[in-house]
């Protein structure tokens, strides 16, 4: 029996990246999943296509996660399709990577800032403000954003990023202490330099040295934040609620 068999799981952003390589480890380990997408729906559709390929089921669902309106129209048809969501992964950031503005404060507009850090916790309210009573009301639940090593410790350029990020696990921790007492869980994983289309605005210099910084001397894949954020949702982590994991490398403990 998989871990995850008779559960439904509702992944954000999951048309690349960490988003889809965690849809399809949760579809291989037995949950019904929905691959949620803003834009992109050729490639949201390959991702469920590809976990119906391997005998799991699994529907592409579109949605603007910073939009009330569709956040309650994805979770409806998500309950529809495939039944009340058990495990939540907030993914999305509501910002495509050409969106992520990084660069010097000097070369930052208020704007740039406010966006970014808007766009992410709205994502994260709006989800967790539709999702989170029917888990409390059904007793169980587990919720896993995505956040950032930058949280803890940020490079420059990234002012934008790691403020959103910080926030994330701001919000993390406050919704584990509201969730816990009805049987829900809420958790954070910190990816740090992820091979995905957003660090490839990293340049390659940058991203070599984040390499040699780490303690395994290598940047991550979406592969292994998808195994921790497995590990997270499940009910192997029973014990596990407003925590923040570290999916580094080892970087932030140099």
């Amino acid at each position: 029996m998989n871990e995850f068999d008779g559960k439904v799981a509702l992944v954000t952003g999951a048309g690349s990246g960490i988003g889809a390589a965690t849809a399809r480890l949760l579809g291989a380990r037995g949950a019904r999943v929905a691959v949620n997408y803003r834009s992109g729906a050729d490639r949201a559709e390959d991702v469920a296509a590809a976990i119906r390929k391997d005998g799991g089921q699994a529907v592409a669902v579109q949605g603007d996660v910073t939009d009330p309106g569709s956040v309650r129209a994805l979770v409806a048809r998500t309950t529809a399709e495939l039944g009340d969501i058990d495990v939540l992964v907030l993914n999305a950031m509501g910002l495509g990577a050409h969106e992520a503005r990084i660069a010097p404060v000097q070369q930052l507009a208020w704007e740039d800032v406010e966006r970014i850090v808007t766009q992410q916790l709205k994502s994260l309210f709006h989800l967790a403000h539709e999702v989170l009573p029917g888990m409390q009301a059904r007793g169980r639940g587990s919720v896993v954003a995505v956040g950032a090593a930058l949280a803890r410790r940020s490079a420059p350029g990234f002012l934008a990023l790691a403020a959103a990020k910080a926030g994330v696990e701001a919000v993390v921790r406050t919704l584990a202490l509201e969730a816990g007492p009805h049987g829900v869980r809420v958790n954070a994983v910190n990816p740090g330099l992820i091979l995905t289309e957003l660090s490839g605005m990293i340049p390659q210099a940058q991203r070599d040295a984040a390499a040699a910084r780490a303690a395994v001397r290598r940047n991550g894949t979406p592969d292994d934040v998808a195994e921790l954020i497995a590990f997270a949702a499940s009910d192997r982590a029973g014990y596990l609620t407003g925590a923040s994991l570290m999916a580094d490398g080892g970087t932030a403990m140099i």
